[in-house]
């Protein structure tokens, strides 16, 4: 027997822009979760797959800054199936 359809998943496009998409060597991501998690639990997945966005996020120049469908957002904010997250490092040098 399959496994059947789960209407409890959610995919969530993110984008990493400027040197953080040098970092990690690619433009982006689907990542799979559970609905109802919010942006701070997508951020905790991506520092375990990805720990250099843990790094600069806690200990860079600055948290990275977050657009959910291009408006900038708070970490708590929930995700919906079909959201664009974008990263944006913080501003280095000086």
């Amino acid at each position: 027997m399959g496994n059947p359809t789960t209407t409890n998943e959610i995919h969530v496009k993110v984008k990493f822009t400027s040197y953080l998409r040098d970092l990690i060597g690619r433009n982006d991501a689907v990542i799979k979760m559970k609905s109802g998690v919010s942006v701070d639990d997508l951020m905790k997945i991506l520092w375990e797959k990805w720990p250099i966005i843990g790094k600069m996020d806690m200990h860079g120049e600055g948290p990275i800054v977050i657009l959910l469908n291009g408006k900038p957002v708070g970490r708590s904010v929930k995700l919906n199936d079909g959201d664009e997250v974008e990263l944006i490092p913080p501003a280095t040098g000086g």
